[in-house]
């Protein structure tokens, strides 16, 4: 697996993923748990591991070339 997250977008994902994890524990409503939740596992899972499917499917790499 090719790392395709790097840079700025590494850490866009990881402020996406903690606001969206604080949006989670702040709401009662059961869909936008849902929906919050969603978005906070796949920003801090990609910035985590530096690989995005939907980068790979699109040919998007913001990893810095070695």
């Amino acid at each position: 697996m090719k790392k395709n997250v790097g840079g700025v977008d590494r850490i866009f994902r990881i402020g996406v993923g903690f606001l969206s994890l604080a949006i989670f524990f702040a709401t009662e409503d059961v869909w936008l748990k849902v929906i919050f939740g969603v978005v906070a596992v796949a920003g801090l899972l990609t910035a985590a591991t530096g690989y995005c499917p939907i980068n790979d499917k699109m040919k998007i790499n913001t990893a810095e070339k070695k």
